[in-house]
C-alpha cells in the first residue's frame, strides 16, 4: 500500500524531474513546491495577512501522516510544515532561517491557545538543513534526503 510519504516522494521527483538545470531550476523547484506542498504564493507577499494566511491554512496538495515518522508529525499534513522551512533554508542562511523556525513556532503557541509543538521544531529543522543543501547542490537528491530523515522506520 502507498503511503502519503511515498506519494509525497513521487511528487518531488515529478517536480524535480521538471525543474531545468543549474541554479534557475533549483529557483524553480522551490517557488513550487513551497506554493503546492505549503501554501507560500510569493507573489502575495507584499498583501502580509493573505501570505501568512496561505501559508497556516491548507495549501493545494496535501500528503496525509502515513509513512511519516512519528517524531515529526503533530497535525494531518507534516509535508507542509516542512516544505515551508525547506523554503526558508533555500533563501536564509541557517543562522537566519533557525530563529525564523522559532519566531514561527512561538507565533503558533500563542494562534493555538499555548500549544507548543517540538515536533514542528524537528520537522522544521530538518526542512532547514535540506533547504541549505538544496541552495548548494540540486532539487534531484531532495527525495532521498526526504526518505532517509522524514521516513517511519517501525
Amino acid at each position: 500500500m502507498r503511503t502519503g510519504l511515498d506519494q509525497f516522494l513521487d511528487y518531488l521527483q515529478a517536480m524535480a524531474v521538471q525543474s531545468p538545470p543549474g541554479w534557475a531550476g533549483s529557483v524553480w523547484f522551490v517557488l513550487r513546491v513551497g506554493e503546492d506542498c505549503a501554501g507560500i504564493r510569493t507573489q502575495d507577499v507584499g498583501a502580509p495577512l493573505r501570505f501568512l494566511r496561505q501559508m497556516a491554512g491548507a495549501p493545494p496538495r496535501q500528503f496525509g501522516t502515513s509513512g511519516f515518522a512519528p517524531e515529526i508529525v503533530d497535525d494531518d499534513n507534516p509535508a507542509r510544515h516542512y516544505i515551508a522551512f525547506v523554503f526558508v533554508g533555500f533563501w536564509l542562511p541557517a543562522v537566519l532561517a533557525t530563529p525564523l523556525l522559532y519566531l514561527w513556532e512561538v507565533a503558533g503557541f500563542v494562534r493555538y491557545g499555548g500549544y507548543w509543538s517540538p515536533k514542528d521544531v524537528v520537522n522544521g529543522r530538518i526542512g532547514i538543513q535540506h533547504g541549505c543543501w538544496l541552495r548548494r547542490t540540486s532539487p534531484a537528491l531532495l527525495p532521498a534526503l526526504v526518505a532517509g530523515a522524514l521516513a517511519d522506520r517501525a
